[in-house]
Parts: C-alpha cells; structure tokens; sequence
C-alpha cells in the first residue's frame, strides 16, 4: 500500500524542517586571530580601540579581556583560577567588516576566548551594594561642554603629544583617567556613571534625571577608592618643583563630587547581574 510511504515521507519531511528551525546560529568570528602568552616581563598593558575591524591587546590579562567582551566592569565577573589576573596575553584579531565598532567586535571576543581559553561562564542575578547617583540640594552644576576643550579621537591618528608640564590631551567623550584625576570632554552621565562604577568597585545607578553633556576635571584623594594605596599622579614631567606640593591634600571622590558637579553618592542595594566564570584553561602558543 502507498498510504506507509505517504506517512513515512511526510514525517522525514517533518524531522528535517524541526532539525532545520532548531539549529543554532553560528557564533560570530574574527576573520584571522592570533593569541600568545606575553613573556617580556613587563607590566604595561595596552588595549587599543579597534581600527579597520582591527583589535590588538598587548599584554592583556584574561579578565579584562572577558570584562571586554561581555562589556562588564571588574566586579561584575566572579571565580576563576588565579592567573586570570596576573598572565598577561598578546591579542591580535582582524573582522571582515572594516567598518564595524567595538560593539559589533565584542561577541567575535566572546566566540575566540570560548575557543582558545576554553571559557565557560553562567550568569546569576543577586542583590549587590550600589551607589545612587543622585542631585544635591541645589541640582546639579555641571560645567556645559566646551567648544574646543576636548580631543576627539580619530582612527589611526593618535593625538598629539601633550607639551612639557602638560598632562595628556581631554579626550572627547571619554576619561583621562588616573589614581586621584578624572578629567573628560563633551561627556554624557552614561560615560560618568561608568568612570565611577569602575573606580568605586561597585554599580552606580543614574538617578539625575540629567541629559545633556558636560566637561569634568576632578582631583581627589584615592582612599575609599579601587586606587586607594596606589600612588597618585603627580605632577606632568617638567612641571615646576611647587606643582607636586601635597601639603593641601585633595578631599574624597564624595566630596568632590558634591561640591565641584553639585551631585552626591549614596551607599544602597539593589539587584546586580554577574558573570561567573565556570572554567578556563590557560592558552598556548598559536
């Protein structure tokens, strides 16, 4: 009887439209991609903005790559071996798009560390410490975003030296940023918000209410900061003798804060998201 064949093709017909609907998407990848061990014993690291659907690490270590590839502070990534934090790694990677940003490369970041660090990692949500940003008495007094104040960065044109005495050029929409200095140019709260959460060791949660964009050049003390017992920038080289005089020492992040952008931090808890590292092994030689 035809009326088993009917059946029989009509259900392999099925199974291949379900295997079909049901296939994982392929995991975007870097074009070419080389990671190596740095062995030069040196601690400077570097990461570089992509350019041309380029990315170039020197040095890396391997939290700060996933906190780059996941768009994660610090804080947000817990467990893993030891080493995640101190063997750095040499990263260079090319996309086929010569055009795209660091957003579209960070899923290619995701798919090559899964491949050479063979990394697994799991989410979970739980109430963590945050800082609330929030408006002073008076409302905020940020200084309006000057024409002229600031350096954007353009794609393989790196900006000028700063002069003798000079610190680094302000970057536009972004931080020059160091233990007791944060200055920045033409930046919006999103920017701010991510400075402080990274220099506080916690979340900070907007509750301004404020849009616009702003300049922001504040000097500080380190301690109750993720810099507290590292030392301070001191004064730009060839800056005179009187420059580097610490005997008016500078207040805290909070006060500055408060008094300087007319904003204050508040200590409270709410739900944060972390990524949980389930396992990694150390990558060798390409």
């Amino acid at each position: 009887m035809s009326y088993p064949r009917i059946a029989v093709s009509a259900m392999l017909v099925l199974t291949a439209l379900q295997s079909n609907a049901q296939a994982p998407a392929p995991h975007p990848e870097f074009e070419v991609a080389s990671v190596k061990p740095n062995t030069s014993g040196n601690n400077m690291i570097m990461i570089r903005p992509p350019v041309g659907g380029r990315f170039t690490a020197t040095n890396a270590r391997l939290k700060m790559l996933i906190g780059l590839a996941y768009k994660l502070q610090d804080y947000e990534i817990s467990g893993g071996p030891a080493w995640i934090n101190t063997d750095g790694y040499d990263v260079t990677a090319k996309a086929t798009d010569s055009n795209i940003g660091i957003d579209q490369l960070r899923p290619m970041l995701q798919t090559l560390l899964e491949d050479r660090f063979q990394l697994k990692v799991h989410r979970e949500t739980k109430e963590v410490p945050v800082y609330a940003l929030l408006a002073g008495r008076n409302g905020p007094k940020l200084p309006g975003a000057k024409e002229g104040g600031c350096v954007a960065f353009q794609p393989g044109k790196p900006p000028p030296p700063p002069a003798p005495g000079q610190f680094p050029f302000t970057p536009c929409g972004g931080f020059f940023m160091g233990p007791n200095h944060l200055e920045g140019g033409k930046i919006g709260m999103e920017q701010l918000i991510g400075a402080l959460s990274g220099l506080l060791g916690r979340p900070v949660i907007d509750k301004t209410g404020f849009k616009g964009t702003f300049d922001v050049k504040l000097d500080f003390s380190p301690e109750g900061t993720r810099m507290a017992g590292i030392r301070g920038l001191g004064p730009p080289p060839g800056a005179p003798p009187e420059a580097g005089n610490t005997d008016n020492a500078p207040p805290s992040i909070f006060t500055v804060i408060q008094e300087q952008l007319g904003l204050k931090l508040e200590s409270q808890k709410g739900p944060g998201e972390i990524l949980v590292i389930d396992h990694a092994e150390k990558a060798s030689e390409n």
